[in-house]
C-alpha cells in the first residue's frame, strides 16, 4: 500500500512537470492598426478616417475618398510589429508609411502590399504586409506618445506618455527617460479624473484639456 501511494506521487509529479514543460505563452488579441482604430471609434475615441485595403484593386478607390485638399493619402503597412515607419522592405522599399498623391497610390502599393517588411521588431526575417491601411492625411502641429500597458512591477495597467515624439519612443526613452511619464493605474478603480487631468496635463495638450482627458478615459 505504502509502495502504491509512493508510486501514485511520484507519476503525479511527473504529469505535474510534464504539464508545465509543455506550457507556451500564447497570445489572443492580434489587432493591426486599422482594426484598433474601429474598436475605438465605436468607443467615442477621435481617431483618423481610413479605409484597410486587401487587394490593389481596392486601392484607387480608397485613395481617391480620402484625399486631403492637396490630393494626398496615408499609405500604412499593416504588421504585427512596431517600427513600421522606420522599416524596409526586402524588395529595397524604405518606409512602411508614406504619404503619397493619389496618382501615385498605386504604383507605391504594388511595392508594399503582398511583400515583406523589416523593422527593429520583426527580426531579420521580417513580416509579411497582407493589409495596407489608407487613412486620411491630417494636419499635425506636434507629436506626443500615450499608452495604457500592463506592469510586471505593479501587476496592474501603467499609463505612459511623453509630450515629444511618437514614431522613436524607444529612442527616446533610453536618451531622456525624464521626460517618460508613469501613472499605476488601480485595476479596481480604474483612472480617475485626476489621473487623467495629470497625464493630459504631462503631455502638455493644447486646447479644451478636459476634452483631452476624457479621450483618455475612454482608452482605458
Amino acid at each position: 500500500m505504502l509502495r502504491s501511494s509512493a508510486h501514485l506521487r511520484s507519476l503525479l509529479r511527473y504529469s505535474q512537470t510534464a504539464a508545465a514543460a509543455q506550457l507556451q505563452q500564447q497570445r489572443f488579441l492580434n489587432v493591426h492598426e486599422y482594426q484598433g482604430a474601429q474598436i475605438m471609434s465605436k468607443f467615442g475615441i477621435n481617431v483618423p478616417p481610413g479605409m484597410p485595403v486587401f487587394s490593389l484593386d481596392d486601392v484607387p478607390k480608397a485613395a481617391e475618398a480620402l484625399k486631403d485638399e492637396n490630393n494626398e493619402i496615408v499609405l500604412k503597412s499593416q504588421i504585427y510589429a512596431g517600427g513600421r515607419g522606420l522599416g524596409t522592405f526586402k524588395n529595397g522599399l524604405k518606409g512602411g508609411v508614406h504619404i503619397c498623391s493619389v496618382d501615385k497610390a498605386l504604383e507605391l502599393s504594388k511595392k508594399m502590399l503582398g511583400q515583406t517588411l523589416v523593422t527593429k521588431q520583426t527580426g531579420p526575417a521580417g513580416k509579411p504586409v497582407n493589409t495596407l491601411y489608407i487613412a486620411k492625411k491630417m494636419k499635425l502641429k506636434r507629436e506626443m506618445y500615450f499608452a495604457i500597458l500592463l506592469d510586471r512591477k505593479t501587476a496592474g495597467p501603467v499609463m505612459i506618455g511623453c509630450s515629444e515624439g511618437g514614431t522613436s519612443i524607444e529612442d527616446l526613452a533610453e536618451k531622456f527617460p525624464e521626460k517618460i511619464i508613469k501613472i499605476p493605474v488601480d485595476i479596481r478603480v480604474g483612472i480617475t479624473d485626476d489621473q487623467a487631468l495629470q497625464m493630459a496635463k504631462g503631455l502638455a495638450v493644447s486646447g479644451d484639456i478636459n476634452a483631452a482627458a476624457d479621450q483618455i478615459k475612454r482608452l482605458y
